[in-house]
């Protein structure tokens, strides 16, 4: 088991390459030497210094440490990116809202014994929420009719309990670009550097990018309706009991946007292509059917589906440029076929 402030590390995170091109000096704190350590004085924070701590295997980008004691079970999570206090709070903030509005499938934060829902220790924010017993669910990740269906509606969930979201406090512009106008010269180096870096392997990413950044940039952002968006909403952040979502993890990049920004990475994020992989696929059959349930419970208005398949061929890439380069080595081909028309055959499908 652990000592206080001290971790058991069952099994170590696999480290991925998620280096954050516009925060200069940005440390990835999941290969610190002190990477498995809880301090004491978090742990006193939220009145859980006699727990017994576990370092968890969840994918994540952050550090997640299961935390068990008298007060019960929770997930303590060191959140790993470009962050400050107004950062974290926005997510609490969001989280809560949801709670508010009855929507019942994502992690609800716990507060430290003086009533903040963060705790800050050094340069570091810490995050405790209850526990989520997914032993019940389905460990398998595959996509099927059901359970793309099932995703549709909930992401549909979380935008109407979120349609009236009011921040107090303010989230920066990493890792989502709303209005990516003012970003097109440094999409545009950035890609190139990519591309450069990848060689033969990177010759369309370059071009592909720039198109893509110019097609959102053109959109009439006025237009479109705001929602609380989920900002990473695919198969691995979701857990399903049987072919219903059970739980939706990850809420740490999300923030007030057009909810286009969730459906353009959805729908590629869900079809049984991808297998166990997870691997986004331009797949038109699931994703018009991924646009198909979500439209039946919260319908998109004509302009928003006039510029979806703008958004579609953009989030991709626009994932490529904020996280990693090598990344385009297992989504270009599925880049090259949305260019291609299958963005605007899913939405064709779809409506």
């Amino acid at each position: 088991m652990a000592r206080r402030g001290r971790v058991v590390c069952l099994n170590l995170a696999v480290l991925n390459s998620f280096p954050d091109p516009y925060e200069v000096g940005h440390v990835d704190i999941r290969g610190l030497p002190d990477a498995d350590v809880v301090p004491d004085e978090v742990l006193a924070a939220y009145g859980l210094s006699d727990a017994t701590v576990t370092r968890l295997t969840t994918g994540s980008y952050n550090i997640h440490f299961k935390v068990e004691s008298d007060r019960g079970v929770f997930d303590l999570r060191h959140s790993n990116r470009p962050i400050d206090r107004s950062n974290l709070r926005y997510e609490t903030e969001f989280l809560s809202h949801l709670v508010d509005r009855g929507f019942q499938l994502a992690p609800e934060p716990v507060a430290t014994a003086g009533g903040e829902f963060n705790h800050w220790h050094g340069k570091g924010g810490w995050t405790l929420f209850k526990w989520v017993d997914v032993s019940a669910g389905d460990a398998d990740v595959t996509a099927n009719a059901r359970r793309i269906e099932s995703a549709a509606r909930t992401l549909a969930a979380i935008h109407t309990a979120t349609a009236d979201f009011s921040p107090e406090s303010r989230r920066g512009d990493w890792p989502i670009f709303s209005t990516p106008e003012e970003w097109k010269a440094k999409w545009a180096s950035r890609s190139t550097d990519l591309a450069g870096h990848l060689g033969e392997d990177g010759k369309d990413l370059a071009e592909l990018s720039v198109r893509a950044t110019e097609e959102v940039a053109a959109v009439e952002f006025s237009r479109l309706p705001r929602f609380g968006c989920h900002g990473d909403y695919r198969m691995r952040n979701v857990h399903f009991r049987g072919d219903e979502v059970q739980v939706v993890f990850d809420f740490d990049t999300a923030m007030v946007s057009t909810r286009l920004l969730d459906l353009g990475g959805a729908v590629t994020r869900f079809s049984p292509l991808a297998g166990t992989s997870s691997r986004p696929q331009a797949d038109v059959d699931s994703g018009s059917r991924f646009l198909r349930a979500y439209n039946e419970t919260l319908p998109l208005e004509p302009y928003e589906w006039e510029v979806l398949p703008a958004f579609i061929r953009w989030r991709l890439l626009r994932d490529v440029n904020i996280y990693f380069d090598r990344w385009w080595l297992i989504v270009g081909d599925a880049c090259r076929e949305l260019f291609a028309g299958a963005a605007d055959a899913m939405v064709a499908s779809a409506r």
